[in-house]
């Protein structure tokens, strides 16, 4: 045989040395019917290289050409690619299949057991998980029923005292006034409404004693409540006054349309804004406690610089100082070029 590998020649070979070969692949089996043809090999130290290392063959496995085309023992092939190869003589079939490791029935029987628990356990999450949700939603209805029936119980029990404080004090003083209260035990909201007449026959001492009579009461009842309101005209609901308390429950008159010191508003405005993100600017105050007009002057150009958020932060600035600061109830204002007072725009 390295005789003829040495020399690297055609070998005439026949059926029987090709039966010799498939012998070294299969087992020997009986044919129902064989044809004999002579073929010519060449074996010409053919190697094979799987994954860069070398598969070993002895002479009965060597691969060989014919026609061009390379022939390698499946056993061989099989050997290499970790397959299993088998030869069906019964039914002359070639059988082929991956060297699959065997699971030994223990381990499927105790995966199979370890899938039931976990599903079982699944299972029992999901309905504990429903019945929280269930739980979760109970707890939020009772919640918002406690919350109504609060509510409830806080305005009936305000209604129940505002009838007291008309009942002892409708007709304090001759006013033949009608006392509402609104909000809830903490923030108490109280509306009095009498003709304006009889309101301003009162002297400011009267009125003062007449409100805090009622906030007394009040506070009788709920003590740590905020407790303020306006007095309206009962012909056309206009205010007439608005008044605040501390916790003593000593009472603020603030009247409607009183003056107000223009000067110190406007001094006021001046020190916070006069020098307003680098830019100067000027103010005029007029009006009463009712409705103030404030003129804001700068120069045009400088306005404009301005972006929107800077313009919206000054106007809303001057808005709340006098309406938080200096007690006015309704705010307007302007803003007007510096060099002839032409308007810019409004706020």
């Amino acid at each position: 045989m390295k005789s003829l590998k040495s020399m690297k020649k055609p070998v005439i070979i026949t059926a029987v040395s090709a039966l010799a070969i498939s012998g070294a692949l299969f087992s020997q089996s009986t044919y129902a019917a064989q044809v004999t043809k002579p073929i010519q090999a060449v074996y010409n130290n053919i190697k094979i290289i799987y994954n860069g290392t070398e598969v070993p063959y002895d002479a009965k496995t060597e691969p060989f050409m014919l026609d061009g085309v390379t022939y390698l023992p499946l056993r061989l092939a099989g050997t290499a690619l970790d397959k299993k190869v088998e030869w069906d003589g019964t039914n002359k079939r070639v059988v082929i299949a991956d060297n699959g490791v065997p699971i030994d029935q223990s381990t499927v029987t105790a995966l199979n057991n370890q899938i039931t628990t976990l599903t079982q356990e699944l299972n029992t999450a999901k309905a504990a998980n429903t019945t929280k949700d269930a739980t979760i939603a109970q707890l939020q209805k009772d919640n918002q029923t406690l919350k109504d029936d609060a509510s409830k119980s806080s305005s009936s029990t305000l209604k129940d005292l505002q009838k007291e404080l008309n009942d002892d004090h409708s007709d304090d003083y001759n006013t033949n006034s009608d006392i509402s209260l609104s909000g809830n035990k903490n923030d108490i909201t109280v509306t009095i409404e009498m003709t304006k007449s009889r309101w301003t026959d009162l002297s400011s001492s009267k009125q003062k004693s007449y409100l805090e009579d009622i906030v007394e009461d009040i506070l009788k009842e709920y003590k740590n409540a905020n407790v303020d309101g306006t007095v309206k005209n009962s012909s056309n609901r206009d205010k007439l006054a608005s008044f605040t308390t501390n916790s003593r429950g000593d009472v603020t008159i603030k009247k409607i349309g009183t003056s107000f010191d223009a000067s110190t508003i406007q001094r006021s405005l001046f020190d916070r804004y006069s020098n307003y993100a680098g830019y100067g600017f000027d103010f005029s105050v007029r009006g009463d406690s009712s409705k103030a007009t404030v003129d804001v002057y700068v120069n045009s150009d400088d306005w404009n610089k301005l972006s929107n958020n800077q313009r919206s932060t000054l106007t809303d600035g001057i808005i709340d100082q006098l309406k938080d600061r200096e007690s006015i109830d309704r705010v307007e204002g302007y803003i007007r070029n510096k060099g002839n007072s032409s308007q810019i725009a409004t706020f």
